[in-house]
């Protein structure tokens, strides 16, 4: 892996350089902006660390120029001189992450370890055209739970009381909320979303509410919270139970009281926001544990949406398969595709762990994998398995060949996959697809 560091200090790349070195990856080094774009003009750079404190100039600005030439490259931000404000602009601008020094070495590779996994997963799907996204957002079903679901969604729509959405991960609690909002009275309104797992403590405070100009170092100018953003409109906050329990307390009073108070204000603002909330935690289960408020759980629990998980909804499988590849066949030049009768067989059979989102991740990589109008069992992604079993004894010999080869290259190269596509002659894309393909770590 290739990767940037942005930093005036050098004695601090010399380290990281080393440490580097020994996990397999290259570090290359830029001390001011000018440098940085230098490099990226002439590198195949996978992510770049920037600290906030660049010298004379400010990494934010930085991050800033950084997003619009080179949208596709993950940044961690690094620095000794963090601020709420600075995290907030650097997170809203597009930073992956945040990381503070003395820098933890493990730490910040785990955190680009994610950064990659997450930028290779956006680039096939942008490869192909399709925005997975609401892929599936015409809500009807041939389940009964779920029609019933459905059915209670668009009557708690109508009034303003507070739903709470419940289901595993990859079930569509997002697209559920936003079929609520758009049959709710406020659909002509805002319709703002927060993602309470995606912020550390602090920084969510500040999100979902504001600060005061001068409430801290740095603070420059006032910020409206996504409370205040949301005046007039509808409101979800997802990953509820990943909230923070000292910000429970708050959240329970804005949902009493309808009010908020900026950080560093003395000022209580009255708001007139329609609240939803979901989860895939187990609620109950937490307030039993008390991580989880149990006043917040019943005020959260005006009106309960549990979705049920697509394993339980086997009866909407291939009408959601035949709409998926649709969409894909409509951002593609390849057309439309079909499943072989042993995918269909292998997609009744499997248990769908991360549901409707990895039904659509799984027929996204198929359809870009597949060189036939039909999908055929070695096309499909490593996982998607009958009985764990079929990937293996379904290698023609050509590709057992191919995997082999790739095996023999990766172990020449010390695992670099930069090299190892340079050398096959391929693109890191490309690679990356043939390493899931044929199950290579």
């Amino acid at each position: 892996m290739d990767i940037l560091f942005i930093d005036d200090n050098h004695q601090l790349f010399q380290v990281l350089k080393d440490n580097f070195s020994y996990v397999g990856h290259f570090l290359f080094y830029a001390g001011n902006t000018e440098k940085a774009f230098s490099v990226l003009e002439q590198e195949d750079i996978d992510v770049i660390l920037l600290d906030v404190k660049l010298g004379n100039e400010n990494g934010v600005e930085t991050l800033e120029k950084l997003k619009v030439s080179f949208p596709c490259i993950p940044v961690i931000m690094i620095t000794g001189y963090a601020t709420v404000e600075a995290a907030v602009r650097a997170m809203k601008l597009g930073a992956f992450d945040f990381v503070s020094k003395p820098i933890d070495f493990n730490t910040l590779c785990t955190i680009i370890d994610s950064a990659t996994e997450q930028a290779n997963k956006k680039k096939e799907q942008e490869e192909s055209g399709v925005e997975l996204a609401g892929a599936h957002n015409q809500m009807h079903s041939r389940n009964a739970e779920y029609c019933s679901v459905l059915r209670r969604a668009k009557q708690l729509a109508a009034s303003d009381i507070t739903i709470l959405i419940i289901g595993e991960n990859g079930t569509g609690k997002e697209g559920l909320a936003e079929y609520i909002y758009k049959h709710s009275n406020r659909s002509g309104e805002s319709f703002i979303k927060i993602n309470c797992a995606a912020f550390p403590e602090s920084l969510l405070d500040n999100e979902l509410f504001g600060h005061e100009k001068g409430a801290y170092t740095g603070a420059s100018s006032e910020y409206r919270g996504v409370f205040e953003q949301a005046d007039g409109g509808t409101l979800l906050l997802d990953e509820i139970g990943d909230m923070p329990r000292t910000l429970q307390a708050k959240i329970l009073r804005v949902l009493q009281n309808q009010e908020v108070r900026r950080i560093g204000g003395n000022q209580t603002r009255k708001i007139n926001v329609r609240f939803l909330a979901s989860t895939n935690k187990d609620l109950p289960a937490m307030v039993q544990e008390g991580t989880f408020r149990e006043d917040l759980f019943y005020r959260l629990n005006g009106g309960l949406l549990h979705i049920p998980p697509l394993r339980k909804r086997k009866e909407d499988l291939e009408d959601l398969i035949d709409r998926l590849l649709h969409t894909i066949g409509e951002h593609s030049d390849d057309g439309t595709k079909h499943l072989s009768e042993d995918v269909l067989s292998v997609f009744r059979s499997y248990h769908w762990p991360g549901n409707i989102r990895e039904l659509k991740n799984a027929l996204l990589y198929a359809s870009t994998i597949c060189q036939n109008d039909e999908i055929m069992l070695e096309d499909l992604p490593p996982g998607i398995e009958l009985n764990g079993l079929y990937m293996q004894n379904s290698l023609s010999p050509v590709q057992q060949k191919e995997k082999e080869l790739i095996q023999n290259v990766l172990l020449k190269t010390g695992n670099n996959k930069s090299e190892a596509a340079k050398y096959l002659n391929l693109s890191r894309n490309t690679l990356y697809l043939k390493l899931k393909k044929y199950g290579i770590a």
